[in-house]
């Protein structure tokens, strides 16, 4: 071949290599912005499915504590409640225990009484 060598698969002119060096760079920085934009947009979609991935967290996890929240309002509804029912029933067994009391003394008295006119 005239001016030419043989390369890998096939012939490279020496009398344009200036022009194959030229075209040869502009295809691999051609090639290497498509790496770079790739991974850019790459890089962009991650941060935000990080992005989304984290608001999801965050928006589970509020509601739970919200959750968590009313529940325990709940209990403390209920405790309440409970508390008034309990100090309504207390309230009433003392007034029960006091009448008790006041009967037995008063069966007492009479059996006092019965006991000192049959004595007599």
């Amino acid at each position: 071949m005239e001016n030419g060598r043989q390369g890998r698969g096939g012939v490279m002119s020496t009398n344009g290599s200036a022009n194959n060096v030229t075209a040869i760079d502009v295809d691999m920085r051609n090639i290497l912005r498509g790496k770079r934009s790739t991974q850019t947009a790459a890089n962009t979609e991650a941060v935000p499915d990080y992005s989304s991935f984290v608001s999801g967290i965050s928006v589970r996890s509020i509601e739970e504590i919200d959750h968590l929240i009313d529940g325990l309002q709940g209990l403390r509804e209920k405790l309440n409640s409970d508390g008034d029912r309990l100090h309504h029933a207390i309230t009433q067994h003392a007034a029960f225990s006091q009448s008790i009391v006041e009967l037995t003394k008063i069966v007492s008295d009479g059996m006092t009484t019965v006991s000192k006119s049959d004595g007599a």
